[in-house]
């Protein structure tokens, strides 16, 4: 039938999804050969009418899906697939097609989501319950306050013949009247709070409507009974008596009480860690049973407590060090409170923990979102081996280099080729790139952790032991001769050729290789005329595209043998303007295949043994005065299909002779291999093997060095080998292989602003093919709708820690200058203006919160550096590649540390002028305090 293009189809980038989908159950893979026609056009035309086949494709919204609602679509898919057909889709009526059926991956791909449900699920629980065990210890520490303020009122009423139900009563009516109306309140405008944050730009989406939940009435029942305990359970053991008195400590068994106390502690982090590096992750078998882990999950909020509780044993040589201090001064305010912090260091421990925890979150939350940018970017480096990778495209290899060389903020351009093999019996990805055009951006500043443009490929720092430009180096060293240099920048291949024949043959082509300086081959090839006589002939270049120098590294003959007897051909090529022959190389016969002359029907050479079909060579020698002389044999068109031409490649002098079962060049390509190779292959530093393709010989590698790991190879799992283009193709040049083809082109971009310019141009033009970078690819994994929950939580202990501090200080600092109003009382009789009991109060309270800040913030980044590499995972549960590297993110960090501190600042400094004034008549009067 005839056909009339009318258009060229280009998919658009939001058709991925169409595609993956049509991969998965239809032959259709990608829009390469694809016709598109009108669907009036298929039902009518006599030659397709009866060659139709129907599909109908359907693709989930995943912005619509919501994780309760996985299973319920699961259940609709499977009734789909494994039901009646017909009848679901015409509902009853006469159906158009016949044998249709149903088919979906939906359902395994629900299956693949379990474990990133799971991961994000532990991921969001880890904030959340850090941020929950710091409002436990605020809610314990504010009642512990308020039940130590009602103490001596408790020991009175006791004394006064109070029972213990009658106490109790009192005193949950009053807890009642305070806490439960708050309970009630928090959850109300919890609501408003999260979409106020979320107009704010905090990513919190979804939050709000969940807010008055049941979840959140749990929440505030669990809070109320914690509170509640912590408030009557003080009164009910005053009113049975807990005030007598009891026998105190010896010295000796208080320490040992003390150091157990810190062993276990210590034991209880020590558990916790290695639980986290035991199973690298937050996943466990255990997981699949309830959605997570939770012994995984308390892990780092055991180990914040427990270094937290641990610390607190600082308090007391600080205490001694503030009152040997205070000896020294000559004034009140000093001496008065580095002696009262001295003395009352047991009273300030429990605020010191509040101020530490709530810091050690912050600093903990601020380094883990000040991390991900940094570590989103190494990964999606990683993943594409450099700043962006252009894969597809309509231009052939020279003009896409030539294209992409001109793209605006591209600092250096490379192709990238792909072979694979086996060695021993291991699969193994050979990845082939040009070093010459790379080594200027392998440099320290792009290799770190978290930069912006990378190193091609993109090896971080940490993952080189040594120096890629060094290492990039080894890969070209040695290069052999395997080609005429061309001089100039030819737009053609003229060549002197003759070629003769005894008998009537078909149509004749000389096909020359030329590689370019970046290890590329383009393959040109101009009709001959078979009659002997000389002739110069044009092979078309292609024109200002190449990447020049260039050279001839094959030279072929093809005959079109169907329809004409068997022919021999006499092929002489004379010369190739602007190219000779280097010293001491020689062509020769690279032609894969059998190698023997006998059973062509070579000219002299007796025919004995079986036929073989194909094209060979039977002799091959320099021309007088040219470069080769051959005496070819055609294939054999009443043998079949053989092979059709010959190829002559370019070797250097000392080249081994060719010989049945062995490759026809000695080169070994040098190559950096992985650890995963050294491992499987059983072969490192010097190591020498052959890369084959079922039961043929591809070719050689010599490991000239070690990378741990491979950017852009794919399966980190799988043996890999970095090779130089040009180091690859003089290999496959002399074993007569087909040229290496680019899979891909890597770009290194100039800088951050560049690397969007160069993505914007490359997507502006089709023909170049599909852009990716890291840009992008960094903004897709932060956009991971897996990853939000994590991040709000984030955002809310950011938030929230502070809040905490600040709340638990306030009653902290109330109570202890409440509870020395007879003390300031006394000291007021004496002498001591009120000022100076404000300048005390100030002192005392600023001493703990600078030490709770030091520790906290330490705290918080020391464990940030410990814990977050095992804690942040990917959507399989295993650790993060590359892994994190600690990125401490001090602004954010700063500013959770000043509010804290101006929060707790402007508490101290109003609270210091009130609670330093005291009524003298009242306060002195005795018996007024029990």
């Amino acid at each position: 039938m005839a056909v009339t293009v009318s258009g060229v189809y280009r998919e658009l980038p939001e058709a991925e999804r169409l595609w993956r989908a049509w991969r998965a159950t239809s032959p259709v893979e990608s829009s390469a050969g694809l016709l598109l026609a009108s669907q009036e056009l298929l039902r009518t035309h006599p030659l397709l009418h009866d060659q139709v086949d129907v599909e109908w494709t359907a693709l989930p919204e995943p912005g619509q899906l919501r994780p309760e609602g996985l299973g319920l679509l699961r259940e609709r898919v499977e009734r789909l697939t494994g039901g009646d057909v017909v009848r679901a889709v015409f509902r009853g009526a006469e159906p158009s097609v016949q044998g249709l059926r149903a088919s979906s991956d939906l359902p395994a791909a629900l299956d693949d989501l379990r474990s990133p449900m799971m991961v994000a699920r532990s991921g969001m629980l880890v904030p959340v319950t850090m941020l929950a065990v710091l409002s436990a210890v605020t809610m314990v520490l504010t009642a512990r306050q308020l039940t130590e303020f009602r103490r001596a009122e408790l020991l009175l009423q006791l004394a006064r013949g109070a029972g213990r139900a009658r106490l109790l009563g009192v005193a949950a009516a009053e807890w009642a009247l305070c806490t439960v109306p708050a309970a009630l309140l928090g959850v109300w405008v919890a609501g408003p709070l999260l979409r106020l944050l979320e107009r704010l730009g905090l990513p919190v989406d979804g939050a709000a409507a969940e807010a008055s939940g049941a979840a959140a009435w749990a929440v505030a029942g669990v809070a109320l009974v914690l509170h509640g305990c912590a408030a009557l359970l003080p009164v009910a053991w005053t009113a049975d008596g807990g005030e007598r008195e009891v026998s105190s400590r010896g010295a000796r068994r208080a320490v040992a009480q003390r150091a157990g106390a810190d062993l276990v502690l210590a034991a209880v982090a020590v558990l916790a860690y290695l639980q986290l590096r035991q199973y690298e992750g937050l996943l466990s078998p255990a997981s699949s049973a309830v959605g997570f882990d939770p012994v995984l999950v308390a892990a780092p909020v055991v180990m914040t407590v427990a270094a937290a509780l641990l610390l607190l044993r600082l308090l007391p040589p600080l205490g001694r060090a503030l009152e040997s201090l205070a000896r020294r001064g000559r004034g009140l305010v000093a001496p008065l409170s580095g002696w009262q912090v001295s003395r009352g260091r047991a009273g300030q421990a429990a605020p010191v923990l509040l101020m530490a925890l709530a810091l050690a979150v912050g600093a903990l939350t601020t380094t883990a979102i000040a991390g991900e940018g940094p570590s989103d970017r190494d990964r999606a480096a990683f993943d594409l081996g450099a700043d962006l990778r252009v894969t597809g495209g309509e231009l052939p290899a020279g003009a896409r280099r030539a294209a992409l060389s001109a793209v605006p903020g591209v600092a250096a351009v490379t192709p990238v080729g792909e072979v694979a093999g086996r060695i021993q019996g291991s699969q193994v990805s050979v990845l082939a790139l040009d070093t010459s055009a790379v080594r200027p951006v392998a440099t320290s500043d792009r290799m770190a952790s978290g930069a912006w443009t990378h190193a091609v490929p993109a090896v971080r720092s940490d993952l080189e032991p040594g120096s890629l430009d060094g290492q990039l180096a080894l890969l070209r060293k040695d290069l052999p001769v395997h080609g005429m240099p061309l001089e100039g920048r030819p737009s053609e291949l003229r060549a002197r050729v003759s070629v003769s024949a005894a008998d009537r043959v078909g149509r004749v082509w000389l096909v020359a290789q030329v590689e370019d300086a970046s290890g590329l081959v383009t393959q040109v090839q101009a009709e001959l005329t078979a009659d002997g006589v000389a002739r110069t002939v044009s092979l078309p270049l292609a024109s200002g595209s190449l990447n020049y120098p260039l050279q001839v590294t094959q030279l072929g003959l093809r005959s079109a043998a169907r329809g004409f007897p068997r022919a021999t051909f006499r092929l002489t090529v004379s010369g190739i303007e602007g190219a000779g022959v280097p010293s001491g190389a020689s062509w020769v016969n690279v032609t894969r295949g059998e190698i023997r002359v006998a059973g062509l029907g070579c000219p002299g050479v007796p025919d004995d043994g079986p036929q073989r079909a194909d094209a060979g060579v039977c002799e091959v020698s320099k021309a007088d005065g040219g470069l080769l002389s051959a005496v070819v044999r055609g294939s054999d068109p009443l043998q079949g299909d053989g092979a059709d031409g010959v190829s002559f490649g370019l070797v250097p002098a000392g080249t081994p002779k060719r010989v049945a079962g062995m490759p026809v060049a000695g080169y070994l390509v040098p190559a950096l291999v992985n650890e995963v190779f050294v491992r499987k292959v059983r072969f490192g530093m010097g190591g020498e093997v052959r890369l084959m393709d079922t039961s043929e010989d591809l070719f050689g590698l010599r490991v000239v060095g070690v990378l741990p790991e491979f950017p852009g190879g794919g399966d980190r799992d799988q043996p890999q080998v970095l090779v130089d283009l040009p180091a690859l193709s003089a290999a496959r040049s002399g074993l007569g292989l087909p040229p290496v083809t680019d899979t891909a082109w890597w770009l290194a971009a100039q800088s951050k602003a560049g690397m969007d310019r160069a993505e914007r141009a490359v997507a502006a033009d089709p023909r170049l093919g599909r852009v990716e970078s890291v840009r992008s690819r960094a903004a897709a994994m932060a956009a991971d709708p897996f990853r939000s929950g994590r991040r709000s939580a984030l955002v809310l202990s950011l938030v929230l820690s502070p809040v905490f501090a600040v709340a638990g200080f306030t009653v902290h600092a109330v109570g202890s200058a409440r509870s020395r109003r007879r003390e300031f009382a006394v000291l007021r009789a004496i002498g001591v203006r009120r000022r100076q009991l404000a300048g005390v109060l100030r002192l005392e309270q600023l001493a703990v919160v600078g030490f709770s800040v030091l520790l906290g913030g330490a705290l918080g980044v020391a464990l940030a550096a410990v814990v977050l590499p095992l804690i942040v995972v990917d959507g399989s549960g295993r650790a993060v590649f590359p892994s994190l590297e600690l990125t401490v993110g001090w602004g954010w960090t700063a500013m959770v540390v000043l509010a804290t501190g101006l929060g707790v600042g402007t508490v101290v400094l109003v609270l210091s002028r009130m609670l330093a004034r005291v009524d003298l008549a009242r306060e002195l009067r005795a018996g007024e305090n029990g």
